[in-house]
This record gives C-alpha cells, structure tokens and sequence, in this order.
C-alpha cells in the first residue's frame, strides 16, 4: 500500500508498505500559492500489473492550521470518488470502510 498526495499539480508518493495497518512516518513540504484548492490524498493497493485505488481524500486548503511542531493527527474517512466542480476537484464521496490519519499543517517560510 502506499500514498499519493497532490496539491496544485504537484504530486508525491510514499515508500509502499505491506501489511493490514501501514503507517508511513513521512512528511512532505509542497509551497502553496492558492488557498481555494484542496489537498488530494490517495490510497493505493499496489498490484502485480496495475495498481487499485482504495480511496481518496479531499482537505480543503483553508481548513488546514498553521503550526510549527506536529500534531496529533486527524482521522479522515477515504471515499470512493471525487466531486468535480469546473475541472478541478472539489470534494469526496461515498465513503469506503477505510481511514488514513494524517497531520496536515501550514508551516511559515524561515
């Protein structure tokens, strides 16, 4: 299993981890110049030939908390599909039996 994460057409993958409850342990740095966008995360099944989604999660931008020390994290339910609104995505639904705990937060420049 491993994680996607994208926000205004940037995009980074985890290391895949096997077993019933991965945990990645890995944090990512994306600079933002737009507030009304959303972070994508994606959770994937790796396959032999092709990979499956196991669901996805949307996090409006605006929602997420500025701080300089981590968190304890949030649980967010994946869910089985995007809401578009004007070719971008929007939101999730239908959610899926799933959870991912993440701590998302805005860190300032030095």
């Amino acid at each position: 299993t491993y994680v996607t994460l994208k926000v205004q057409n940037v995009k980074s993958t985890t290391v895949a981890v096997r077993g019933d409850q991965p945990c990645w342990e890995q944090d990512f740095m994306f600079e933002i110049s737009r507030l009304d966008l959303g972070l994508i995360v994606e959770v994937w099944n790796k396959g032999l030939i092709w990979d499956t989604l196991v669901g996805t999660v949307w996090i409006a931008l605006k929602a997420i908390h500025q701080s300089d020390e981590e968190g304890p994290g949030e649980w967010s339910t994946l869910e089985a599909e995007v809401v578009m609104k004007h070719d971008e995505i929007c939101g999730t639904k239908n959610p899926t039996p799933h959870k991912i705990l993440l701590d998302t937060r805005f860190e300032l420049p030095l």
